[in-house]
């Protein structure tokens, strides 16, 4: 599996293998100063800046090839939001960069720059530089915006269609502005064809085909309110559909207006003899609050997916597992053991910590624990308000040498508990996530 912060590594040190192979010895030889360096640092943000919002915009296609190569959907939107901030801070220091010289030399802070002689007037480059500015401007802005978690789904989503836009604009910029002799060597035609590839992405996305071949028709079976606003929706997906796995999650569109796909995990494993999806959506926001009087029994939905990769079920003979959910979060265990269940099969090596509020909060209790008593699963209900947070040492002492450690809950909580396991000595390839937060 490809590592997250191997790609991010890579999208600096090859732009920067090739600009040090073509572009530093030229200025080493100049001497020209602290101006020439300037621009020379300018000219390399902006070429970073292309490298990582084209990667950025070719992860939003959600290339199949490349979501199992990362582990599944959700750490290939973890990697893409990740990109998004270092694009945003690229775009700030490539503007400091350009600004904040110029200005220090106006308030005598710095010597004056140097002016050859001026080349002919030319509208595109004029034109790329005011593009450019502005781009800038409200790729900030933006990209500030966009992690601001009281913006609505809706939004986000509209957010993340003027970023399609602007990275054609910042394109347009930062390709007509390459020097000339760049493109003798290899740093600006790799920049070009990357950037290429981002643009062809980024009309993908403006005339909405992302994903669309792995989008199936579907109808709603069954709607069940469960306590703690979780809804239970059973949908019957038409012939096509590919099934799926326990951990998997789907993108679900509605037909509500602005809303389009939001991502659900599946509480059900397939069968293709009963043929449904069954959805546990807990009401976390306006929309998912609204879900209860919206849908109707008999009502058109458009699956998309099945992505993901917190596939636990294909690891279950690699030793004892151990399962950690904190509220909604039991999700992806719960379409385990109904599997299990409906297959006849035990799990007597998995022991199942499931954190919870009280019992007053607890959508799935009495169910889980007749699946856990069926399957052999190993049950350890905690209720926080009474009981304190739930411990990692607890956890540990189910851990052992060969054990691993699969969670899906809260992220702050998850991150705690994986450090918490490594310095206990838990190999880091043991503990296994699910990023369930595209946003």
């Amino acid at each position: 599996m490809i590592r997250n912060r191997h790609l991010l590594a890579g999208l600096v040190l090859v732009p920067l293998a090739l600009w040090a192979a073509a572009v530093l010895p030229g200025i080493a030889t100049d001497n020209g100063g602290f101006w020439q360096w300037r621009r020379a640092v300018v000219l390399f943000s902006g070429v970073l800046v292309l490298w990582w919002m084209s990667a950025g915009i070719l992860l939003a296609t959600r290339p199949a090839w490349l979501e199992r190569a990362l582990g599944g959907l959700d750490r290939l939107y973890r990697l893409h939001r990740d990109i998004g901030i270092g694009a945003g801070v690229l775009v700030f220091m490539h503007w400091m960069a350009e600004w904040a010289p110029k200005n220090l030399s106006k308030l005598g802070l710095l010597p004056p720059r140097g002016r050859g002689p001026r080349g002919e007037p030319s509208l595109w480059i004029d034109l790329a530089k005011d593009v450019g500015e502005w781009t800038g401007y409200i790729v900030m802005a933006l990209v500030v915006v966009s992690l601001l978690r009281r913006v609505p789904y809706r939004a986000f989503r509209l957010i993340h269609k003027v970023f399609a836009l602007l990275f054609v604009a910042g394109t347009f910029h930062g390709l007509v502005l390459l020097p000339r002799d760049w493109w003798s060597g290899p740093l600006a035609w790799s920049t070009a064809l990357l950037a290429a590839a981002g643009v062809a992405a980024a009309l993908l996305s403006l005339s909405g085909r992302i994903g669309v071949r792995r989008r199936h028709a579907a109808r709603i079976e069954a709607l069940v309110a469960r306590s703690d606003g979780v809804l239970e929706v059973t949908l019957r997906p038409a012939a096509g559909w590919p099934g799926h796995r326990a951990g998997q999650f789907v993108l679900v569109d509605f037909g509500h207006r602005f809303e389009g796909a939001h991502p659900f995990t599946v509480a059900s494993a397939w069968s293709a003899a009963q043929g449904t999806v069954i959805l546990a959506i807990k009401a976390l926001g306006d929309y998912t609050r609204s879900l209860p009087r919206l849908l109707q029994v008999g009502q058109a939905a458009t699956l998309e997916g099945p992505y993901g990769g917190f596939d636990f079920a294909a690891r279950e003979a690699d030793g004892r597992q151990v399962w950690v959910a904190g509220g909604i979060g039991v999700t992806p265990f719960l379409a385990r053991l109904r599997e299990l269940r409906e297959k006849g099969r035990r799990a007597d090596g998995v022991a199942l910590f499931y954190s919870v509020r009280n019992d007053a909060v607890d959508a799935f209790g009495g169910e889980l624990a007749d699946l856990c008593r069926a399957t052999g699963v190993q049950l350890q209900r905690w209720e926080s308000d009474a009981q304190g947070p739930l411990p990692a040492a607890l956890i540990g002492r189910q851990a052992g040498r060969g054990s691993s450690v699969w969670f899906c809950g809260p992220s702050a909580w998850g991150e705690s508990l994986r450090l918490w396991l490594r310095n206990a000595g838990l190999p880091g390839g043991a503990f296994h996530r699910e990023y369930f937060e595209f946003r």
